[in-house]
């Protein structure tokens, strides 16, 4: 069983928010802004590119491969996409 939950909106640890999607934004438990959902393209809270989601592999800044969605699947309960990976990167990984 995944340690973590995310219904769509809210990421979870043991109960605890650690993560919410606002819109195309990502912000910790505290409301700040940690990135953004820029299509395919995952982006830092200074709008640098940090990785890119093609629907099964994330890559990188630099086109490296670093996760795949069913990998990504085992750490996290919950409903799949750019959302979904947006947490993981920044909260999990």
């Amino acid at each position: 069983m995944a340690s973590y939950k995310f219904d769509g909106k809210e990421l979870r640890e043991k109960g605890s928010k650690i993560g919410v999607l606002d819109g195309n934004n990502i912000r910790d438990a505290h409301g700040s802004k940690v990135g953004a959902i820029d299509g395919k393209v995952i982006r830092d809270s200074h709008g640098s590119k940090i990785a890119e989601f093609d629907g099964k592999d994330v890559r990188d800044s630099h086109g490296s491969k670093i996760a795949t969605m069913d990998g990504i699947k085992k750490d996290v309960d919950g409903i799949g996409g750019a959302s979904l990976v947006a947490m993981w990167i920044f909260f999990i990984r």
